[in-house]
């Protein structure tokens, strides 16, 4: 990244108080490590991420955000639910509060116009949505379109991994990344083509 210009952030925020202390961490990293001095910043938004950093964007916590790449998948956006209701007291053992936080709050989409927004939508479940499938089926059906996740976006693709598969394999995502930060758009390549089908049987078409 650096050899293209781009210096690489990665926040650790997260507090087991809960989404409010960990979006207040945000905050701090935001400002000690001088963000303001760029004049365009690009985010790389996680699941939980989104939870925790549009509200901080909307009370003008990054002024200068150009573009911002959102982590969505319609199976592991479940998994706070489904480790609140069937896991709940190892849930919090290990990870405190923000599991709770974002199974029970909505999504709020971010509103500031004049920034460019991506999705990249996991297609695979991972090995906790496996084993709790049942439960994750009886919390309606799976909608992978662009348009089901209820905000608005310049592009979108769909990637052919689980929510695990981002981090081990993120390295993957930059092309396409740097692409969007670039044009406001991916690549031609880009997948954008919604899967059909069951999305926990292997054979999933695109």
């Amino acid at each position: 990244m650096a050899a293209q210009d781009v210096d690489l952030f990665v926040p650790t925020y997260v507090s087991r108080s809960g989404i409010t202390a960990s979006r207040a961490h945000l905050e701090h990293f935001i400002r000690d490590h001088q963000l303001n001095r760029y004049r365009r910043v690009h985010v790389f938004a996680f699941i939980a991420g989104a939870w925790t950093l549009n509200p901080l964007l909307e009370q003008g916590g990054l002024p200068n955000l150009a573009t911002i790449i959102y982590d969505r998948s319609p199976l592991q956006e479940r998994a706070p639910r489904i480790a609140a209701d069937k896991l709940h007291f190892l849930t919090w053992l290990r990870y405190g509060s923000p599991v709770f936080d974002v199974a029970n709050t909505p999504y709020t989409p971010l509103a500031m116009p004049n920034v460019k927004v991506a999705l990249m939508v996991e297609t695979r479940p991972t090995s906790f949505i496996e084993h709790y499938e049942k439960a994750a089926r009886e919390l309606g059906p799976f909608r992978f379109p662009c348009d089901a996740f209820a905000q608005r976006y310049d592009d979108c693709l769909f990637l052919p991994m689980n929510h695990d598969d981002l981090y081990s394999r993120f390295p993957e995502l930059w092309p396409e990344i740097l692409a969007f930060i670039r044009a406001g758009r991916f690549s031609p390549q880009a997948n954008r083509t919604a899967p059909t089908g069951d999305p926990f049987a292997h054979d999933q078409s695109h």
